[in-house]
């Protein structure tokens, strides 16, 4: 790795990082045998913030209520 960009090398550095605590968190869940592929399965979509409504809900009309 000596010949790579330093940024590149930083890169590469961050993701073996974020894989081993990947790993350590997937090894200390309950449950499933580690390696199987439901571990690898990434998360679902994140949650809204709170306060915000549900991003996929019907379109308002500009009313308080909705128009409904």
């Amino acid at each position: 790795m000596a010949n790579l960009p330093e940024d590149i090398v930083d890169r590469i550095r961050a993701l073996e990082r974020q894989v081993h605590r990947l790993t350590t968190y997937v090894n200390s869940k309950p449950g499933g045998m580690p390696g199987t592929l439901e571990a690898a399965e990434p998360p679902g979509p994140p949650a809204p913030p709170a306060g915000e409504g549900p991003v996929d809900g019907p379109p308002s009309d500009g009313t308080a209520d909705g128009g409904g």
